[in-house]
């Protein structure tokens, strides 16, 4: 029997769901979604807003600066995408997914609005965060962290007044939507900055800085940058604190959600200063470089077992260079690789950086996931330009999980698509929405 939450799902997915075609779509306008906030009375205005855009880290970053917002004691919101599993991921309060009664309650509300007359054309993005808005408003959070879906001056997140604006690594993504040079994109991603409202940026390529800060200065915009050399993860005496392994791999991303709290909440604290920087170092994120151990393959026997497993959503080159750098300092030079990417991310950029990724690799698994987007096992193959590597052609990220989990104790990766993360996640004995 279909659940209520279930049937809300379904009505959502038949809506224009761009994660799932990668259709293009019209990303110039935001009268549908400002459409949808007016009739919901602009929950938008309620909470103190922080903007996240950029190419990669916007999710670890949203999340850890939402955790940090909260261990300063305020309620707060944090909207990220994609999901794994549930979509409800995409909506936090507190660190936790909205619970289901929450969305559909939201949902109803937002749907019926959405079947207006008057109303404008609407995408599956603009219905998700206008259901994010209303469900932070109705739970009366302080703050809310926003990460932009896709580019930032024409995302449906940019309705919003915000207090602060973050830009992570700017590089080449969805360009086909956003623009085919890496300031074109740059540029979609400034525009959720504002005339006197502080920016954060990270560290990006010379081209893109040099840009950015000429632009910065053009439109009055105060900026903080984070410098190659980590300021915040130091102890009171400059030294380099030692995070642990699983924690190493995402400084940028720490380090721009604790100058971002810093900006927020400054405090001349040691101790409370101290407590922030143990949080950062603490925190992980299922998906995003997360490390696992002993990991069952669901519904199977005993013998069905991933010593030890990491999980990234690693789709473009900036994505895969990190992930190689990862797996170095992990020190783990012998593993396997289960690889599922979507044939929009077959670039010619992206292919050098997963070659040198699958050589690395002991055996490669190419696996071929349920999505219109995904491409097949032999198209990969033949992308990728294999010699010399112990390459299998598999049909479902099922036949992946007992292949691996049959091949031995070798650490296991899973990366590629977002979506084959989630569709690999609930097969496995771990949990996106606890």
């Amino acid at each position: 029997m279909v659940s209520h939450y279930d049937g809300i799902l379904q009505q959502l997915e038949d809506e224009a769901n761009y994660e799932l075609s990668a259709r293009s779509r019209d990303l110039s306008k935001l009268e549908g979604v400002r459409f949808l906030l007016n009739q919901l009375g602009n929950p938008e205005k309620s909470p103190k807003i922080v903007h996240i855009a950029g190419t990669n880290g916007k999710g670890f970053t949203a999340l850890l600066l939402a955790a940090l917002l909260k261990q300063e004691g305020f309620r707060t919101g944090c909207y990220t995408s994609p999901h794994l599993v549930d979509l409800r991921e995409r909506v936090q309060i507190d660190g936790q997914c909205v619970e289901k009664q929450q969305f559909v309650d939201a949902s109803e509300r937002i749907l019926e609005i959405s079947r207006y007359s008057q109303c404008p054309h609407i995408s599956f993005f603009d219905l998700i965060t206008a259901i994010a808005f209303k469900v932070f408003a109705t739970t009366q959070c302080d703050w809310v962290v926003l990460e932009t879906g896709l580019g930032g001056k024409a995302d449906s997140t940019n309705v919003a007044p915000k207090k602060l604006a973050i830009l992570t690594k700017i590089g080449l993504d969805h360009q086909k939507i956003l623009g085919n040079s890496i300031l074109e994109i740059a540029a979609e991603k400034l525009g959720i900055a504002r005339k006197g409202l502080p920016l954060l940026v990270s560290q990006q390529t010379k081209i893109v800085r040099e840009w950015l800060e000429h632009q910065t200065r053009l439109q009055e915009i105060p900026t903080h940058w984070i410098d190659e050399t980590p300021r915040y993860l130091v102890d009171h005496d400059g030294h380099r604190l030692a995070a642990p392994k699983e924690a190493k791999i995402s400084d940028v991303s720490r380090e721009l959600a604790l100058k971002a709290v810093e900006i927020l909440l400054p405090t001349k604290s040691p101790k409370r200063r101290q407590k922030r920087i143990d949080l950062a170092l603490e925190f992980t994120l299922i998906g995003r470089k997360s490390r696992h151990y002993e990991v069952k393959v669901q519904n199977e026997s005993s013998e069905h077992i991933l010593s030890e497993l990491i999980l990234d959503g690693a789709h473009n080159v900036d994505a895969i260079d990190s992930l190689i750098t990862t797996l170095s300092e992990w020190q783990i030079s012998c593993y396997g690789l289960l690889l599922g990417i979507a044939k929009d991310k077959m670039t010619i950029e992206a292919r050098d950086s997963l070659q040198k990724l699958a050589q690395r690799a002991q055996q490669v698994g190419l696996v071929q996931y349920s999505s219109k987007r995904a491409a097949g096992p032999s198209e990969m193959l033949e992308y990728l330009d294999f010699s010399g590597n112990s390459v299998k052609l598999l049909s479902s990220s099922l036949n992946a999980l007992r292949w691996a989990s049959a091949t031995g104790t070798i650490p296991w990766v899973i990366t590629g698509s977002f979506h084959f993360l989630g569709e690999v996640l609930p097969l496995l004995s771990l949990d996106s929405c606890n």
